[in-house]
């Protein structure tokens, strides 16, 4: 059987372990502190900096998840605007007294009436825009005037829920940049870990194996080992509703194998990996879920995730 030392692989992972790290430090006194002054001082700042981007990613996703509450009922306004309009502009046409030929303002089809997809907040905006400008066009020629919707109207409706659709375009980016700020700590924060960890063993360097990694485990040191075949299994499920989540696919850092949980929300996946291990989980409908976890060799162990929709 080998056993080795486990980096951290995911932001989960790493963010317990310095937390780990600084909290065995501080809890020892001044004296009996292992770490070098260097190290010390650097852990303090790691844990200082991940937490303070953790905090922005929370509340950029919170953000976010309020822009896009508040744009359900505006986008939902300019979506039956859209369709109130292009139909009021095709039983023109069916009556006559506005030309087929007029549906090319709206960059429609003239050949039918059919409205193109506008499934999304970019192809939402961009035909009220187009609708808006060639309706001008139209009627600057001429046109009979469209009056159910009227133009001003649906004008309104397109202006009052452009900012409520625009703010989810901001809110977005800004969760991007904050999990840009953290992938960009974990260089130095990986370092900072290598740097805990060189530290703890070389200090325990004398102890029996066994009784080293022991130690050094609090000091946030992790060990992975290879060994006999156990299972690792549990449950997904809803972080809302409780349900069970089927289709979710789970792998264990470091092994290719990976199982997907069925109708009941359940896995089980054999590994002879053991100690301390990483559970990556996905789902199309969900963040990507990481979850720490011990295990002993040869002992299954249940290992259960909450997901979160996105």
């Amino acid at each position: 059987m080998s056993i080795f030392r486990s980096k951290p692989q995911s932001n989960v992972s790493r963010s317990e372990t310095i937390n780990k790290a600084k909290a065995k430090k501080d809890s020892v006194l001044p004296a009996d502190n292992i770490l070098s002054t260097k190290t010390s001082s650097r852990l303090d700042e790691a844990v200082v900096s991940y937490t303070a981007a953790e905090k922005a990613i929370i509340v950029a996703k919170a953000a976010e998840g309020i822009a896009m509450s508040n744009a359900i009922p505006q986008r939902k306004l300019l979506h039956n605007g859209i369709g109130n309009l292009i139909s009021s502009l095709n039983h023109n046409i069916a009556c006559g007294t506005i030309p087929r030929s007029a549906r090319a303002f709206y960059d429609l089809d003239v050949n039918n009436d059919k409205t193109p997809r506008y499934d999304s907040d970019a192809k939402l905006t961009k035909l009220a825009t187009t609708i808006i400008s060639g309706d001008k066009l139209r009627t600057d020629g001429g046109g009979v005037v469209i009056t159910l919707p009227t133009i001003l109207a649906f004008t309104e409706i397109y202006t009052t829920a452009l900012p409520f659709i625009q703010a989810i375009s901001k809110t977005k980016e800004g969760l991007s940049i904050a999990l840009s700020n953290l992938r960009n700590l974990n260089a130095n924060t990986n370092d900072v870990i290598e740097h805990v960890w060189d530290e703890s063993e070389s200090y325990y360097s004398s102890l029996e194996a066994s009784a080293k990694r022991a130690i050094c485990r609090l000091w946030s040191v992790r060990y992975k080992g290879v060994g006999v075949l156990s299972d690792v299994l549990g449950k997904i499920t809803d972080s809302v509703t409780g349900l069970e989540i089927e289709g979710a696919e789970i792998s264990i850092t470091g092994s290719a194998k990976k199982v997907v949980t069925n109708v009941t929300g359940d896995y089980v996946d054999s590994t002879t990996m053991y100690g301390d291990l990483e559970l990556t989980v996905t789902h199309t409908l969900y963040t990507k879920g990481d979850m720490t976890f011990t295990k002993e060799n040869g002992v299954d162990v249940v290992v259960n995730l909450v997901m979160v929709k996105k």
